[in-house]
């Protein structure tokens, strides 16, 4: 039997694109910065060997694209993440606020994702009964009052300078009702755990 994985959003040419200098002629060798997304995509070029990239940028570019990460296609156990709060790579008081499922599958490849990109970030989990995020939101389970109880629990408000976070970008229709429960600013995100650490570097 032929098990079926979990969509992760993985990045595509089309969203790779947007993060490229298309102001700036393509590389040597390549027709369009959508030809030279192609190749990073494919694994036939580096980000890091094209000088015209912000460093940074290129950096983010190859670490998410080296994650080879396989899932099932589905956690019937729907487990938990028991803590109220992650924080990655030491984050500090301007280090942005990121707002997710508390999936363990959906903290598993959060995780990888800004360990490998080296992000600095604080994650807090929202009580989804263990569903992953985009479940999560087509079921109803991510819901205004959950992510003001997960803010609150965090006590995120000490550690960080402004009452503003990342919401998925799943979840954007969720964005005004959520801003009026909690009173904190809310940034639509990328739909995409591996856009992450490129969409914070244009922030």
């Amino acid at each position: 039997m032929v098990i079926e994985e979990i969509d992760l959003y993985r990045l595509s040419a089309d969203v790779l694109e947007n993060y490229l200098p298309t102001d700036k002629s393509p590389p040597e060798g390549f027709g369009s910065w959508g030809d030279f997304a192609k190749a990073l995509t494919d694994g036939k070029a580096r980000a890091s060997d094209c000088k015209k990239i912000d460093g940074k940028m290129a950096f983010a570019m190859d670490a998410v694209l080296s994650i080879d990460i396989h899932l099932p296609e589905s956690d019937p156990m729907q487990r938990k993440v028991p803590e109220v709060l992650f924080e990655y790579n030491s984050p500090d008081v301007g280090s942005p606020v990121l707002l997710t499922s508390n999936s363990v599958i959906t903290h598993q490849i959060l995780k990888l994702v800004l360990d490998t990109a080296k992000v600095k970030a604080f994650v807090i989990p929202v009580d989804t009964n263990g569903y992953t995020l985009d479940n999560a939101v087509i079921t109803g389970n991510f819901t205004p009052m959950g992510v003001l109880k997960a803010l609150t629990d965090s006590n995120i408000a000490a550690k960080t300078g402004a009452k503003r976070a990342v919401l998925p970008g799943l979840a954007k229709d969720l964005k005004n009702n959520i801003e009026r429960a909690t009173r904190w600013s809310m940034e639509v995100g990328p739909v995409s755990a591996f856009e992450l650490p490129l969409y914070l570097l244009t922030r």
